[in-house]
């Protein structure tokens, strides 16, 4: 089982809450249960696909080729080793190896 991410329950609790305050400010002035149900339904959608795009680009290293004009980039989650990562970064900078590839 994966484990829990603090930032995730957090941000989780937050799109909760604010969806459930929306909600009941909605229902005080007689809006329609469809209505309600839509607007739950839309923000937690948004709110957890916005929440699961920002953890992504929070744990993402991003190496780029340091030559003009040389568009060659690896993207690599941070959960790989450091080693790993080492490598990536290696096989990213050193232009020779990729070449014109990227161009």
């Amino acid at each position: 089982m994966k484990k829990l991410n603090p930032a995730e329950v957090a941000g989780g609790a937050v799109i909760s809450v604010t969806t459930g305050v929306t909600v009941a400010n909605l229902a005080v002035h007689d809006v329609g249960a469809l209505t309600l149900v839509t607007v739950a339904l839309s923000m937690l959608s948004s709110g957890i696909w916005l929440l699961m795009a920002v953890m992504k680009g929070v744990t993402t290293q991003v190496y780029r080729c340091s030559v003009e004009g040389c568009a060659v980039e690896i993207r690599a989650t941070r959960n790989h080793t450091q080693a790993r990562l080492a490598v990536l970064e290696g096989m990213a900078t050193d232009h020779t190896s990729h070449g014109s590839a990227g161009v």
